[in-house]
């Protein structure tokens, strides 16, 4: 075959060809439009039913202050996911046929791995127009199906099923969450009691020191009672150690002035505080010498007043020396009250610095025990939290739903896909270009008259008597060869 020499093609000639040469267009415009006619008559049309959902999270493990909320798309995103592939699942969708095949016919159907498999081609799950999935609580669950109410009812089923299959695996992982959590609780419980009885065993051994060893590990500033009582013991025994150096320096003091009375004169007075008789006799005994003095400067020594006072002055002398006897008995019973209440005070204060000191090293020990205690509980009561929170899950996986649905399903008000009277259009429009290309690729143009005619051996003829080249002759042959073909 050669190609058309367009060069020049008017209209009006192509149009005088495609007359001329009709069969060879029309014949393949037929042809496809009836095999087009022959596909549209037999082509499969499936409806789309979609259903509308809405999912949340559960309240128990919900990461939001606003119960049912997602922490974030993330969690969100793998819910669907797994909702995704829930209903993708073998048996959510043979559940679905065998429901819906026993609604249509009465008689459950079990439904082969063929069926499962064109099913799943057919089944969609889109988030709404123009958004993102997994970062919208809505997504569209559609079925394809050739009966447009038996796509509706195998959405609707299919719904169904998925929250069915969701409840359980919702039950199946709080009974799972459960069982461990059982467990950790058991284990905790015993672990528990171990560190209570070894806390009880330590208290037992501390005895009556254990209300100050608590005190000492629950305070966290300031003295416990048993360090007060220490420390006012120590400010006593201190008060009761000068009390018994100033009865010692008294003693003494008593002791000179038994011998020489004078000395009680320059006695200081604070000495004297505990002595009140000493006191005023010294106190007379000045007085005395002081009236005996001025007396004396203004009388003879023989004058009866003068002779008065001095023997005042001695009979306060005697009095005193005999006070003084008396006086120094008294402090050295005193000296060895004081002693023996200041050796007592000691004691009690190195017994309660040695009650102190044991209970300092035993109380990081006892903190120690404590702490296991309280970390065990805690662990127990963490463990017994989580628990309820599981079995509260478990309870909600038979009472309440994550999916919810908006709406009815709805198939639409026409088939999805291309038309029939689509494809008979694209199949004419096919055909008729096949044919028109065919046309122009199988005939050649008349140089002469510049209409399309055949080539025949009598155009290609060369005359007698003109000479050609060798390059001409085999030309001309060429195209002779070209116009015999």
């Amino acid at each position: 075959m050669s190609s058309t020499n367009s060069a020049g093609l008017t209209p009006t000639e192509c149009v005088r060809l495609l007359a001329k040469h009709r069969r060879r267009w029309m014949i393949p415009t037929l042809a496809c439009a009836v095999l087009a006619t022959a596909y549209a008559l037999v082509m499969t049309r499936y409806w789309e039913a979609t259903q509308a959902l809405v999912v949340r999270h559960e309240v128990t493990a919900s990461g939001t202050g606003q119960p049912g909320d997602f922490a974030d798309l993330y969690q969100m995103r793998t819910f669907q996911e797994t909702i995704l592939e829930l209903v993708k699942s073998r048996q959510v969708i043979g559940d679905t046929l065998r429901a819906v095949a026993q609604a249509e016919s009465g008689a459950a159907e079990e439904p082969t791995a063929e069926n499962i498999e064109s099913f799943r081609k057919r089944l969609s799950m889109l988030p709404p127009d123009g958004a993102e999935f997994g970062k919208t609580e809505v997504f569209y669950l559609g079925v394809k199906d050739k009966n447009r109410d038996r796509a509706e009812r195998l959405v609707s089923e299919l719904t169904r099923q998925l929250d069915v299959r969701l409840r359980r695996l919702r039950d199946n992982q709080a009974q799972s969450v459960i069982a461990e959590l059982e467990k950790q609780v058991e284990f905790s419980a015993a672990s528990q009691q171990v560190q209570t009885e070894l806390l009880v065993e330590f208290e037992a051994q501390v005895g009556i020191d254990l209300g100050e060893l608590r005190m000492l590990h629950a305070a966290t500033s300031g003295q416990s009672d048993l360090r007060q009582q220490a420390v006012q013991l120590e400010s006593e025994s201190r008060t009761s150690a000068d009390s018994v150096h100033e009865a010692e320096q008294l003693l003494v003091v008593l002791k000179l002035a038994q011998q020489d009375p004078e000395q009680l004169v320059a006695m200081p007075s604070s000495l004297l505080d505990s002595q009140p008789t000493l006191s005023r006799l010294k106190d007379g005994l000045i007085e005395a010498q002081l009236r005996a003095a001025r007396l004396g400067g203004t009388r003879t020594v023989d004058h009866p007043q003068v002779q008065a006072a001095h023997e005042a002055v001695e009979q306060i002398r005697h009095d005193l020396h005999d006070e003084l006897h008396v006086a120094i008995r008294g402090v050295q019973i005193e000296l060895d009250l004081s002693r023996s209440r200041y050796i007592d005070l000691k004691d009690q204060v190195q017994k309660i610095n040695v009650r102190l000191a044991g209970l300092a090293r035993r109380r990081a020990e006892y903190s120690n025990r404590v702490a296991a205690l309280e970390n065990s509980r805690q662990v127990l009561d963490q463990a017994r939290k989580h628990l309820s929170a599981a079995q509260s899950e478990q309870v909600a996986a038979h009472s309440a739903s994550l999916v919810t649905t908006l709406d009815r399903p709805d198939a639409g008000t026409h088939p999805i896909g291309i038309s029939r009277s689509s494809v008979l259009l694209v199949g004419t429009i096919g055909g008729l270009i096949l044919g028109l290309g065919w046309t122009f690729l199988t005939v050649t143009p008349s140089p002469t008259s510049r209409s399309f005619q055949p080539a025949t051996e009598e155009t290609t003829r060369i005359p007698q008597g003109v000479k050609f080249t060798p390059y001409e002759t085999s030309m001309s042959n060429g195209v002779a060869e070209t116009a015999a073909h």
